[in-house]
């Protein structure tokens, strides 16, 4: 099948990407001081927001375009929606730089630079997840991962240059090359004549993806909402703490993330209840391992970065989640969008930032350090995972998943917390393993033969 073949492909590509982030996410906190650290993680947190600036232009592309072969579509339409979001951001980017200057803020110069190159690759990165063309979208992260690596190395062993405002324009630095290379392969296959003006597709895109915006937004602000207590309301070394321990967790995520991206244009096409069971057992799979890789950065930590061992207990708490954040960004989100449940989505992830915004709260009253938050934080992760499993036929919870959780979650924890890490690894590698064949040994073999056949 070739949604086989579309994982596979990804997943090579989100392995490379795994190596080169454990590299660029030890190598950058190493040489970089806290002060610098904190710096350049800021623009990384803030830089998350930036896919608001198209206002659901992109998200209403998305929802248009999911499942569709690109001889489907009308190309002439494309060219013109490529053109004029250009033109928006172009206009919203000289504002903010506008703004910046008039503030003398050198962050929000960054941002305002950052708007227009990374809204269109993002641009790219919809269409091509949306016509299943995981060969071009490869060719994106290919590049921003090989870019990020040597530019990173040339800073630190070449020009010896540890300012966390560098390191923060050299993001900027890719977001622009790899926008022209994108523009003028867009240019190249179709011009840039030709294209049809057709105000009522812009009002759609506006429409449509207003509340996937919203949702989505929501969606980053749930994902980040702990940092932000963190900056906030604790010392900076907490702040760098708690983003040294989110790095970790992206960098085990991208594999997770090499599933779930995949998912879009082929459960657009249809799906079964008996598929989606499927999927989400074998998410709760490949989740319950990647807390695994806890006992490998926690070795490279002691031995390469001792300044960050403080960060181990909050990655302890944080890898616990990883079963039920398989399960919300590869099927929960992909079926809201799916099904055109833009409304339900976005008031599915406001009320989960509303309980996390609670839960954030009452864990800095009841004892304010990053454990409380990291573990308010997980909580959140699976009030959502079972939550929205009510809003789907064939994911509802069952006793078996619950059962499973209810083992896998002492047993991390116990692992990470509690246990040095040569034991932990140990005890967590027999017992997981012992877990996942007991009640879920046919699903694993089906997995395996899956991952494994060409």
């Amino acid at each position: 099948m070739k949604i086989k073949k579309d994982i596979i492909r990804v997943f090579l590509v989100n392995f490379l990407s795994l190596v080169i982030g454990i590299v660029n996410g030890f190598l950058i906190p190493k040489f970089l001081n806290i002060e610098d650290y904190t710096i350049f993680k800021t623009f990384t947190l803030y830089a998350s927001y930036l896919g608001i600036y198209p206002l659901g232009f992109l998200d209403g592309m998305y929802i248009k375009y999911g499942g569709k072969k690109i001889n489907e579509i009308n190309i002439k339409i494309l060219k013109f929606e490529h053109i004029f979001l250009n033109m928006f951001l172009i206009v919203e980017t000289f504002l903010m730089f506008f703004l910046s200057i008039i503030l003398k803020n050198k962050m929000l110069m960054l941002l305002s630079l950052s708007i227009l190159p990374f809204c269109i690759n993002g641009s790219f990165r919809v269409l091509f997840q949306s016509f299943g063309e995981f060969k071009l979208y490869s060719f994106i992260r290919y590049f921003e991962m090989l870019y990020i690596l040597m530019s990173n190395i040339f800073l630190i062993f070449v020009l010896k240059n540890y300012s966390g405002y560098v390191f923060s324009l050299n993001y900027v630095i890719s977001y622009f090359l790899l926008y022209i290379i994108l523009e003028i392969l867009f240019i190249k296959k179709y011009g840039i004549t030709g294209f049809t003006v057709d105000k009522s597709e812009i009002k759609y895109n506006f429409r449509v993806g207003f509340f996937i915006l919203l949702g989505n937004l929501s969606n980053t602000l749930f994902y980040s909402l702990d940092r932000w207590f963190v900056k906030f309301l604790l010392a900076i070394e907490n702040f760098a703490y708690y983003s040294f321990a989110i790095s970790m967790m992206g960098i085990i995520n991208l594999m997770i993330s090499s599933i779930a991206m995949t998912f879009y244009p082929y459960l657009a096409r249809g799906y079964t209840e008996n598929l989606v069971r499927e999927i989400k057992k074998y998410l709760l799979i490949i989740g319950s391992f990647a807390s695994f890789g806890y006992f490998i950065l926690g070795f490279i930590v002691r031995v390469f970065l001792e300044k960050y061992i403080p960060s181990l207990n909050v990655i302890s708490i944080l890898f616990a989640g990883f079963p039920a954040i398989g399960v919300i960004n590869a099927l929960y989100i992909n079926l809201y969008k799916v099904n055109k449940q833009e409304r339900k989505y976005f008031w599915t992830v406001l009320f989960m930032v509303i309980i996390s915004f609670v839960l954030n709260l009452i864990a800095v009253i009841v004892n304010k350090s990053n454990q409380s938050i990291a573990l308010a934080t997980t909580i959140g992760f699976y009030v959502w995972f079972f939550w929205s499993s009510k809003d789907f036929k064939g994911l509802e919870t069952n006793k078996k998943e619950i059962m499973f959780l209810s083992l896998y979650l002492p047993l991390f924890l116990v692992s990470t917390l509690y246990l040095d890490l040569v034991k932990g690894t140990i005890v967590f590698g027999i017992g997981v393993s012992v877990l996942v064949f007991a009640f879920y040994k046919k699903e694993f073999v089906e997995l395996a033969k899956k991952i494994l056949r060409k």
